[in-house]
């Protein structure tokens, strides 16, 4: 992501770590499970943006830098706007044609994009990277290209600044390692195990020690000094295989390592970039092994063109990719979009990237969108067709930013309970309340709200069909803990056990869980059932999930598996069958079995369930239950 100056000589070696490196990132998005660690990738992407930029502008000698600013900045606008702009007005206007259901979200996640602050605007909004139910924004991973334009934008500054106060750049590389540190450290400080990682992840505070580290790297290894004559063989055999240490340190990282993990952002991340440090050190050296292998044609294509590809990638994905199949990837499905996704990458990199690059925006702006009707017979194909269709999309995007063409269909949060209490006739009997609400039409969201007001619930009928026997004679009480889907199956659950207590809230995790299980402490008893359904909003530790299960040890508990279309559905899922076996009084309950190849059973966001899917839970734990 960096251009050719007279500082900067050109290694084909770091084409090969970009492509590698955005290959990694598709195949995480594509959860291809050898890839559980490749939004690394990214990391992988800051570093080495971190080290060509600062060796770009770093003078040889003296504290005066050799790039102007102003002539810095107009070179990165000139290479990442276009491409960008490009992308998101595209996506935007195919979402008004053919996805009307994501404008509620998606203009605002266009209009930071465009001001290159969407990071800060999916922690405001609490947009988790790792999740999102429904289909994600189609513009999310451009969370990071903002990172880099603001780190573009104020790097240049700190850097000037810093070379004048401090003046040697031996001492100014260890107080940026010392930013870097701080950075890192305050990642380790804000990170809550088993809550969702989405601010210490696309926070520019939390993620700038990866461009620092990049940053120290030109300071103490300035590429304008590396030379084969300077070193010695055994210096020689000493840096290849540190390199090839490195590059394994990499590879088994995009294999083994997954977001879920706690080391990550207590000192993990930060490790794994001081890796790709070291890599980058190797490769750009001129005597590298490693740096000719990884300068192979097809990667330096790739790479070459990872700025497209990153950037197209993600769009392609969402707007191609029914809700049911994330998690569960199509082959075939795959391969068109990767396909797509190359061939719209090489036509940005030919047409847009290149040409705006080497000729400015004016230049560029003259030769392709300049109208003359004397000159319209002349013209290509190609040219009217770009000269008739940019307007119309500028015009379509346009209308539909401003919100002058209407959305699709929305269900509106404020229509359903954020929280569900039912309490039975039991012991611990209060009046039984509930939010009323319509099995067929679930939540549709994730994010926390204020309790819904508590409506007296309608007696079950008495002749009410669906009413099996009850298991009442071998539980005295029975409790339901659960997020949203529990909210969708209240009503039914209630039904079948009149006598049951549940307590259901969107969003809740297991770290939530634990804290409200001393609540209903009266429940662990050998005479009681406990119903947990948790792990629709993401992953939990083992100390977190052996905590709430310690809470009930006494009382014979239920786990309900998830069915959900993101990343942690296998390792939740792996999880709780590990417990089902550790422990004779648990039981698991396989919602996600029962539903995998039933995308009927579940509303639009492909997570929230309609009357069918509704009616299949419930019976899978009356039937566990009633065993």
């Amino acid at each position: 992501m960096s251009g050719k100056s007279l500082n900067h000589r050109y290694i084909p070696g770091l084409d090969g770590i970009r492509a590698l490196a955005v290959l990694a990132v598709i195949a995480y998005h594509f959860n291809f499970s050898w890839a559980r660690g490749g939004f690394l990738g990214v990391d992988i992407f800051f570093v080495l943006s971190g080290y060509l930029i600062t060796s770009t502008i770093l003078p040889l000698k003296g504290n005066q830098l050799t790039v102007s600013l102003k002539k810095f900045w107009i070179g990165r606008f000139r290479r990442l706007l276009p491409a960008a702009y490009v992308m998101i007005i595209t996506s935007f206007v195919w979402a008004m044609l053919f996805h009307k259901e994501l404008l509620h979200t998606l203009r605002g996640d266009a209009l930071s994009s465009i001001f290159y602050s969407s990071n800060w605007w999916f922690i405001f909004h609490k947009l988790s990277y790792f999740d999102s139910f429904g289909s994600p924004s189609p513009l999310k991973n451009l969370w990071s290209l903002a990172i880099e334009e603001q780190f573009y934008v104020i790097w240049p500054l700190l850097l000037m600044i810093g070379l004048f106060v401090v003046k040697k750049q031996s001492k100014l590389a260890k107080v940026v390692f010392i930013g870097a540190i701080c950075s890192a450290l305050l990642m380790a400080i804000l990170y809550q195990p088993g809550a969702d990682p989405s601010r210490v992840y696309y926070g520019t505070d939390t993620r700038c020690f990866e461009l620092l580290i990049g940053c120290w790297l030109a300071l103490v290894w300035p590429m304008k000094r590396l030379s084969s004559q300077k070193l010695s063989t055994s210096h020689m055999k000493k840096l290849n295989a540190i390199s090839f240490i490195s590059f394994t340190i990499f590879l088994v990282s995009i294999m083994y390592v997954d977001e879920f993990q706690t080391f990550l952002y207590r000192g993990g991340m930060f490790l794994f970039c001081l890796n790709a440090a070291v890599l980058i050190a190797c490769v750009c050296h001129p005597v590298s092994i490693l740096g000719r292998i990884l300068a192979w044609k097809p990667l330096c294509w790739i790479g070459s063109r990872s700025y497209g590809i990153y950037l197209w990638h993600y769009p392609v994905m969402v707007l191609g990719t029914p809700i049911h199949e994330i998690g569960n990837p199509s082959y075939w499905r795959i391969a068109l979009q990767l396909v797509l996704i190359v061939t719209i990458a090489e036509c940005s990199y030919r047409f847009i990237e290149m040409p705006i690059r080497k000729e400015g925006f004016w230049a560029y702006y003259r030769k392709y969108f300049v109208f003359n009707k004397k000159k319209w017979a002349s013209l290509t194909f190609s040219r009217k067709v770009s000269t008739v269709m940019v307007p119309l999309f500028l015009l379509v995007f346009f209308t539909g930013i401003t919100g002058v063409v209407g959305e699709g269909q929305q269900s509106s949060k404020e229509s359903y309970p954020t929280a569900i209490k039912i309490n039975g006739d039991g012991p611990r009997a209060n009046p039984i309340k509930e939010q009323d609400k319509s099995t067929d039409n679930p939540s549709p969201s994730k994010e926390e709200g204020v309790d819904v007001p508590d409506i007296e619930t309608p007696k079950p009928e008495e002749n009410e069909t669906n009413v099996a026997p009850q298991k009442d004679e071998a539980y005295q009480n029975i409790l339901a803990i659960g997020d949203s889907v529990m909210i969708d199956i209240a009503t039914s659950l209630h039904k079948v056990f009149p006598n049951i207590t549940i307590d259901g809230k969107i969003g809740r995790q297991v770290s939530q869980a634990v804290k409200l299980a001393p609540n209903y402490a009266s429940f662990n008893q050998s005479n009681n059932a406990i119903i947990i359904q948790l792990g629709t909003n993401g992953y939990f530790t083992n100390d977190q999930i052996d905590t709430l299960l310690a809470a009930f040890a006494h009382a014979d508990i239920y786990l309900v598996n998830t069915r959900v279309p993101r990343s942690w559905e296998g390792k939740v899922n792996a999880a709780l069958l590990e417990k089902s076996e550790e422990h004779e009084n648990i039981t698991l309950i396989d919602w996600h079995a029962a539903a995998l190849n039933h995308p009927e059973y579940f509303a639009p966001d492909g997570v929230h369930l309609e009357k069918k899917g509704v009616e299949v839970l419930t019976n899978l734990i009356q039937q566990s239950i009633n065993q």
